[in-house]
């Protein structure tokens, strides 16, 4: 199974030290990410946002080795301007560039493909604006939240919040799941609630 993964999703799963962990957990066989994660800067800058402040140098370094490693998705971007499925999320609110183009690749070809996204008003909007889109595709289109309860579920709660616990504030969802005394029932149930591609498939 490929990985089609959106820049924000990238990030956090970096952030979170558990990028290896989602590839396993997810049993993709080649993960791609967006050209817009090659620019050093621009992720420093969105790390920091995230965090709420200085972007941890550890963080940073094993970015840049995680963006080193990740291939660009290999898709012709140039061609999938002209295509249908671009057009059809032409002007549609909550999708940002990245996305847009991510999301064009993915319905032009979906076929042993999984679409990442960390960003829920990305998922809202998919859902919301292209409704007979998301029933077809929606099993393979795997957000922050559905990921992170991937890894918890074949790695262990204590594995994932030893990770998390530095830098939970990357994530909203993720900050409510562990709060201030992360407790594995309610992580859980937050990272359920709070999880935009609505109800999880458990894996056979």
């Amino acid at each position: 199974m490929i990985g089609l993964f959106d820049r924000d999703i990238f990030l956090k799963l970096c952030c979170c030290n558990l990028w290896f962990e989602a590839v396993n957990a997810l049993e993709l066989t080649q993960p791609y990410r967006l050209a817009a994660t090659s620019s050093a800067k621009s992720n420093h800058k969105l790390i920091a946002r995230m965090l709420g402040g200085a972007a941890p140098e550890d963080v940073i370094q094993r970015t840049q080795e995680i963006v080193d490693i990740v291939p660009i998705i290999p898709d012709d971007v140039d061609k999938i301007y002209g295509t249908a499925a671009y057009q059809e999320l032409s002007g549609i609110d909550g999708i940002d560039t990245g996305e847009h183009i991510l999301a064009a690749i993915f319905i032009n070809s979906p076929a042993g493909r999984m679409l990442l996204s960390g960003d829920k008003r990305f998922i809202q909007a998919f859902r919301e604006y292209l409704p007979d889109r998301w029933d077809e595709l929606s099993s393979s289109i795997i957000s922050f939240e559905t990921c992170i309860l991937a890894i918890e579920e074949r790695y262990g709660f204590e594995f994932v919040l030893q990770r998390v616990l530095p830098v939970k504030h990357c994530d909203g969802s993720l900050r409510i799941a562990i709060g201030d005394q992360p407790k594995v029932e309610h992580f859980r149930k937050a990272m359920t609630s709070y999880n935009p591609c609505g109800i999880i498939k458990k894996r056979s």
